[in-house]
């Protein structure tokens, strides 16, 4: 027996005294179940318990705990799993006809707690079943069995009558009297098998009902385990080699297309067995087949885009093959459109693209979303390759597809939240482990951006993306090298598609009067605080350009090019060289849509709990310089603008976003960011 692959317990203490032993029973085993990606993805899959609890009148009423929207099973805890009113959900059962907003709303009405997360949308399904734990799932290996030609009597042969089987049914009221009198009929099944769906187990302990889960899928698996698992020990020398295309080569062009139809942001995944995989005879149509489960059509719509690129035609092939892909998305919609009636459009760009020799690329309007459908095309390719011994694929048709990607209940979510300003937009921040460079992604990171932090000390850039979280990377690079800049650029193309706004920030400082200064420091600031820009010009330009999509250029230069120090002539003068290429950048990228501006801080000594390096470097003598002591320099700069402010990394920040957001039509502009300092007025 094939046992999918699980990784380790992931659950940790849960609080029992506090809640239900029958709760704390279904986190416990919900986690377990959301722990395996082979059979829960992205907050699919749903579970319940049933249990009692006690009204005010005290009288001792039957309850459902049941997953609520918004909740993923790995990580659930008990809000998670809201609690109804069994007895009135059951009643609903009666009811000849239910529409999916009436039930909504209809489960609603039976929360014990008004506030919790609305129930899963199968909150019925589990309901009318007299089980009093239930577990669902959309496992890769049962779906192999059964999307298939024959994919009943595949499925029949390995669990004979051991589960009962349905036809696709859309979720909701339907499904849920189909499970209902189906099970009824058959009272002996331990799970029902949802064909081209998903599967149900059930049982009267947690663990009795997840271990069927597990034991279910298991024995799908091992009808292809051994193929699969070939497959994934592809030998890395056997296909890397084999990989023509890079990051920045393909990515870039894909999202310059997809622009005017919004912003996207991209994710690439090119292990070896994914680029073996892509190499294999017929994969091209397999993979434009339909998805796994009609529940991935909510990501990465019913197909991939396939793409066939020859250097030197990437663009112009690229476009091609979208435009095709747009052209068939908006027939299918008119097709589904004239059988189930009008419905709002959903843009026609694909969410996931295959291309040999490079990989596989999700597309989301934030990278969570590109994550999601590359997770989701990674285990689409896996299974469908893998198990093609089985027999022909063979998905849900395009109609009941039709009816989840453009399912009411998906409807009327559109337009209803705003989106953050700068969703779809990827920054790049050069001395990004810094204070300063920390605080400017914290808000571009608020402000919706995927966020690459670049540093030469990998280890700064780590542990500031461990503080923001989200949407953030760290890559490590050298701005003086040009070499190290495309690598990076390379870096970011794979794990976000593009860059859109590049923050050149990466400094050093040096205190040293202009008698006194040695050449290899005055070197050493130059290379990075003047070259460094220029490469970071250099290696962004290009991946902008090649996106066609305009963008956003802010460096972060100094007051002190305004108003210099004495005995800081190689810090201000590599500023102010800097200031200057910025200048001669906005001249040049404007024909390409490309904004160039500069904030010019006054001193950041931190960010939170991230002190400033440059500060911690030569603040003992830039206080010794001014006959001040250590302790009394940040007082001294916070005292000697107008408005007597501290100048925090989060202030430039926010001038950052100023630009990044094109808020104006602004370029060439200088914003200072020093609370005032009347010798810094631009003249």
């Amino acid at each position: 027996m094939v046992v999918p692959d699980k990784p380790a317990d992931p659950v940790t203490a849960i609080p029992t005294d506090s809640i239900d032993p029958i709760l704390a029973e279904r986190v416990r085993t919900s986690r377990l179940l959301g722990a395996d990606p082979a059979l829960v993805l992205h907050g699919g899959g749903n579970t319940s318990a049933k249990g009692e609890y006690v009204d005010l009148l005290g009288r001792r009423r039957e309850c459902i705990w049941i997953k609520g929207s918004g909740w993923d099973l790995a990580t659930i805890e008990a809000p998670g799993l809201p609690a109804c009113d069994l007895e009135q959900l059951r009643e609903l059962r009666v009811l000849e006809h239910l529409s999916d907003e009436d039930m909504v709303r209809e489960v609603r009405r039976t929360l014990l707690n008004p506030s919790s997360p609305t129930p899963s949308v199968e909150a019925l399904l589990h309901a009318f079943l007299p089980h009093r734990f239930v577990d669902h799932s959309h496992a890769d290996a049962v779906l192999a069995l059964s999307d298939r030609e024959g994919g009943e009597e595949l499925c029949r042969e390995v669990y004979g009558d051991r589960v009962a089987y349905l036809p696709f049914v859309m979720p909701g009221f339907p499904l849920a009297k189909a499970v209902a009198a189906v099970v009824e009929e058959q009272p002996n099944v331990e799970g029902v098998l949802l064909h081209k769906h998903g599967l149900f187990t059930f049982a009267d302990s947690g663990e009795e009902s997840l271990q069927l889960h597990f034991e279910f899928v298991a024995m799908a698996a091992a009808r292809y385990g051994k193929e699969r698992q070939a497959l994934l020990a592809t030998a890395e020398s056997a296909v890397q080699e084999k990989r023509c295309w890079k990051p920045s080569e393909v990515t870039p062009v894909l999202r310059g297309i997809l622009a005017p139809d919004g912003d996207f942001v991209m994710e690439t995944r090119a292990s070896s067995w994914i680029l073996a995989a892509l190499e294999q005879e017929g994969v091209a149509e397999l993979m434009q087949s339909a998805p796994l489960t009609p529940d991935h059509s909510l990501r990465t719509k019913n197909q991939p885009c396939w793409l066939e690129l020859n250097p030197g035609e990437e663009d112009h092939l690229a476009q091609v093959a979208v435009a095709a892909f747009a052209e068939q998305y908006q027939a299918y919609f008119e097709r589904g459109c004239a059988s189930r009636g009008p419905r709002k459009a959903l843009d026609a760009m694909p969410r996931v693209f295959y291309l040999q020799g490079y990989g596989l690329i999700g597309v989301g309007q934030n990278a969570k979303a590109a994550s999601i459908a590359a997770d989701l095309a990674e285990h689409t390719l896996l299974t469908k390759v893998a198990s093609r011994q089985l027999g022909a694929f063979e998905g849900l048709d395009e109609l009941d597809l039709f009816d989840m990607e453009y399912w009411s209940l998906e409807q009327a979510k559109l337009g209803k939240a705003k989106a953050p300003e700068l969703q779809g937009k990827v920054a790049v921040i050069t001395g990004g482990g810094g204070a300063i460079g920390e605080g400017i992604a914290r808000v571009l990171l608020d402000a919706g951006a995927a966020v690459a932090l670049l540093d030469l000390d990998h280890s700064l850039a780590d542990a500031a993306a461990k503080r923001l979280g989200g949407a953030v990377i760290a890559v490590t690079a050298d701005v003086t090298c040009a070499d190290s800049m495309a690598a990076a650029m390379d870096s970011v193309c794979e794990r976000f598609g593009g860059v859109d706004i590049v923050v050149p920030n990466a400094g050093l400082a040096h205190v040293a009067s202009l008698e006194e200064l040695q050449l290899e420091d005055w070197q050493r600031l130059l290379d990075v605080n003047q070259t460094g820009v220029l490469l970071t010009f250099q290696a962004a330009t290009k991946v902008l350009r090649r996106q066609g999509n305009g963008g956003s250029m802010v460096l972060v230069s100094s007051k002190n090019v305004l108003a210099p120090g004495a005995n800081f002539g190689a810090y201000s003068a590599s500023k102010a060289g800097a200031h200057q290429l910025a200048k001669i950048a906005a001249l040049e990228l404007a024909v390409d849509g490309i904004h160039v501006n500069m904030v010019c801080p006054d001193a950041v000594f931190r960010c939170g709990e991230n002190p400033s390096g440059l500060w911690a470097e030569v603040g003992p003598d830039r206080a010794k310089s001014r006959g001040l002591s250590a302790a009394e320099l940040e007082d001294f700069y916070q005292q000697r603008n107008l408005l007597k402010t501290e100048v925090s990394a989060e202030d430039v920040g926010r001038a950052v976003l100023f630009f990044a957001a094109n808020r104006t039509p602004t370029t060439g502009a200088v914003l200072p960011v020093d609370g005032g300092v009347a010798a810094a007025f631009p003249r």
